[in-house]
């Protein structure tokens, strides 16, 4: 396995991985809010049934209210008082008030409450009034509620009724606030496993989406890098194809024309035309200089010595050309450096690129080329130059693929499992670093 598949599975596996753990932490928090809801909802309805519980209540109790009984003393207070303890007072209802419309308390369970006078709050008098019912948390720091301090937090629900002879009244219940959560809370028990089984459902369903998907977009990016890799190789074939062409016909046949035109310049001068034998010495040079650099093109185009003679051999070929464009060029290799076949190609071609960018764009004075071995499974190649650099707009376009050769030459280090830089300033010059495996 390459460092690039062994690169591109770990990419897989953390994209897997952060996958699984964001979803984890969404269902987390959406658990959480939506049983902070459920909870909400489930009190709420909690207090909804209480509310019902003491409507019903005040219609129990109802049919045993009379005028007479808003009278202290009434006889008829033992028959209520039998009524509210065997159908009202229970575990979660702790305490009954009647009140009159003028806040006495008519009657109570406790007894000596009974004839108190304390003001009705707003809604407590709207409730009186209209003959509805409300609830809210009893404030235990009120006079009238001082009896009912030890049972905790309470909740208060009043609700307005009527005496037989048609005399509203607001029939009034404290109700165990623990209790009412305790309703809550089997509501909301009942509500929880459909909530949690529905998000650990949908958890459950994604993470095998998640891998298929991420083993898909694995598999596109290693056809789309055997696809860069056949294309290079195709290319590679195509210039060593076009480079050979070259070398049997161009090229020999412009040595032949030079050769021929030197034949003739001699030819010239013996037979006095000393003048005409100069302008053909001339001309075959001029031809001997393009043979030279036809030579020089198709040493870029394919390195025949690359793997017969090293990477050193190669390099020294490939910069031949730049003394004649007045560029000084050094090739510094390591001595005793031993590669594989694979490392020479990509670093060959990497240097390639480099001096084909340095050539067109940099207008340099002088080229360093240096192979050297960082550590024992390491090798790097830095070509260096001094020309005018690149603008730091243009170099972040470079680096994010907007020169397609650097981009092809990114792609193809990456795939090996190296990695390349490129250090560059305006007036400055450019340094381009490829470091890979030894392979």
């Amino acid at each position: 396995m390459t460092d690039g598949e062994v690169n591109r599975r770990g990419w897989a596996t953390n994209a897997v991985v952060w996958f699984i753990t964001a979803d984890i932490v969404a269902v987390v928090l959406i658990a959480g809010v939506g049983l902070a809801i459920a909870r909400r909802i489930a009190t709420d309805e909690a207090i909804r049934d209480a509310r019902g519980v003491v409507e019903t209540d005040g219609r129990h109790v109802a049919p045993v209210l009379t005028d007479s009984l808003l009278s202290a003393g009434s006889a008829g207070f033992d028959n209520l008082d039998t009524v509210i303890r065997e159908r009202v007072l229970s575990v979660q209802v702790v305490r009954v008030k009647v009140w009159d419309a003028y806040g006495r308390i008519a009657f109570s369970d406790d007894k000596a409450l009974i004839g108190e006078r304390y003001p009705l709050g707003s809604e407590e008098l709207e409730a009186l009034r209209r003959q509805t019912t409300a609830a809210d948390f009893s404030d235990l720091a009120k006079p009238e509620n001082r009896d009912e301090r030890s049972y905790g937090r309470l909740l208060e629900v009043y609700s307005g009724v009527r005496t037989r002879e048609g005399t509203p009244v607001l029939f009034e219940a404290y109700l165990r606030f623990d209790k009412v959560t305790d309703e809550g809370s089997r509501i909301l028990a009942e509500f929880t496993p459909a909530l949690l089984g529905g998000l650990v459902a949908l958890f459950l369903i994604q993470i095998p989406l998640a891998v298929a998907l991420t083993r898909r977009v694995a598999r596109a990016e290693k056809g789309r890098q055997r696809l860069l890799q056949q294309a290079i190789e195709s290319s590679e074939r195509e210039r060593a194809r076009i480079a050979a062409d070259l070398h049997d016909s161009v090229v020999q046949g412009l040595a032949g024309s030079s050769l021929s035109l030197a034949a003739m310049a001699e030819e010239s001068d013996r037979a006095g035309n000393v003048a005409v034998g100069a302008r053909l010495r001339e001309r075959a040079s001029e031809l001997r200089q393009w043979v030279r650099e036809l030579r020089s093109l198709i040493v870029t185009m394919v390195p025949p010595r690359l793997h017969e003679e090293g990477l050193a051999a190669a390099l020294a070929d490939l910069t031949s050309s730049l003394p004649s464009r007045g560029v000084d060029a050094s090739v510094e290799v390591d001595p005793g450096l031993v590669l594989s076949e694979a490392t020479e190609s990509l670093l060959f071609r990497a240097a390639q690129e480099s001096i084909r960018n340095i050539t067109a764009h940099a207008e340099a004075r002088s080229v360093v080329v240096a192979v050297s071995a960082p550590g024992p499974d390491r090798v790097r190649l830095v070509v260096r130059d001094d020309g005018r650099g690149i603008d730091p707009v243009a170099l972040g376009s470079a680096r994010a693929g907007g020169h397609v050769g650097l981009k092809l030459l990114a792609e193809l280090v990456e795939h090996a499992g190296g990695r390349i830089d490129i250090d560059s300033r305006p007036d400055f010059g450019t340094t381009i670093t490829v470091e890979v495996d030894q392979r």
